[in-house]
């Protein structure tokens, strides 16, 4: 219940001195809808906000006094912060309130105050896992769409745990309608693991990168990053792979598409032959 005020020779009666006890295990709520400014009734009471969408809970100064306290509470999606007004809000933590995370508001002075979550919300993981797609069974190329789109701007694809019918490269292209006209500019450099020597090779306005991936009857592994595929300009991408025996090669490749298309997904395929097994990870990179 809210704070219960008494005046000099007031007789204290049985139902006053039950509500007052009734506040330590029974604390007054009040639920908000929508972005809401604490006011002086709040003191000692619990408020709670329940929106789907983000909301904040403002805190003014000359409302309350020092040694005065307030617990917030979120139950709903929509993260809530607790925003300093005119008054001051401190905190060790965030002031960000998640969905049934909650925290007490504490008064130094009329004034300032200091935020006590007890729940904050996590902090983003710099990579993202956005999907995890298994490779079927001797299929000719794979396409995964969904995997791009306005959340993040740069993603990381990597192919791993499945094996080729036949040890080569591969190509990789963006959508998953087909094969592309052209527009593909790449540059690899690759060797082997028995020389050292360094050879080159490239595609001009071709249909799709080569040398993005590497597979043999042992594996197949692909590492990939991509720069703003969602993007309504040039896509760039820089890959690695390697093949699993000792004659064949490590592969860098880097390049990039000439169009601005946003695209949502991406299709890769051996030069020769199927791809059986393993899984193609895509994850987005936090913009912040």
């Amino acid at each position: 219940m809210a704070l219960t005020t008494f005046t000099s020779g007031q007789v204290l009666t049985a139902a006053q001195m039950n509500a007052v006890q009734a506040n330590d295990y029974n604390q007054t709520v009040s639920t908000k809808t929508a972005s809401y400014t604490l006011v002086a009734a709040d003191k000692g009471t619990r408020v709670v906000m329940n929106s789907a969408s983000a909301t904040t809970i403002t805190v003014n100064t000359s409302l309350f006094s020092a040694g005065d306290t307030l617990v917030l509470q979120n139950i709903s999606t929509g993260v809530c912060t607790v925003t300093a007004g005119t008054a001051t809000v401190s905190s060790a933590g965030s002031l960000a309130i998640p969905q049934n995370g909650s925290g007490v508001l504490y008064f130094t002075s009329a004034g300032v105050s200091i935020y006590y979550p007890s729940a904050v919300t996590a902090a983003a993981s710099g990579l993202t896992l956005i999907s995890a797609t298994t490779i079927g069974t001797t299929v000719a190329s794979v396409a995964i769409s969904n995997a791009f789109s306005g959340t993040y701007d740069n993603y990381r694809i990597i192919v791993s745990g499945g094996v080729a019918s036949t040890g080569g490269a591969g190509y990789f292209y963006l959508g998953t309608g087909g094969l592309p006209a052209s527009g593909y500019y790449r540059f690899s450099l690759s060797g082997v693991y028995s020389g050292t020597t360094v050879t080159g090779n490239n595609t001009s306005n071709g249909l799709a990168w080569g040398g993005t991936f590497a597979g043999t009857t042992t594996s197949l592994n692909a590492d990939l990053e991509m720069y703003g595929p969602n993007l309504a300009k040039n896509t760039h991408f820089k890959a690695f792979a390697s093949r699993s025996q000792t004659t064949e090669t490590v592969i860098h490749t880097g390049g990039y598409l000439a169009d601005t298309t946003q695209y949502t997904g991406f299709t890769f395929a051996p030069d020769a032959g199927t791809l059986t097994g393993g899984t193609v990870r895509v994850y987005g990179y936090q913009n912040s």
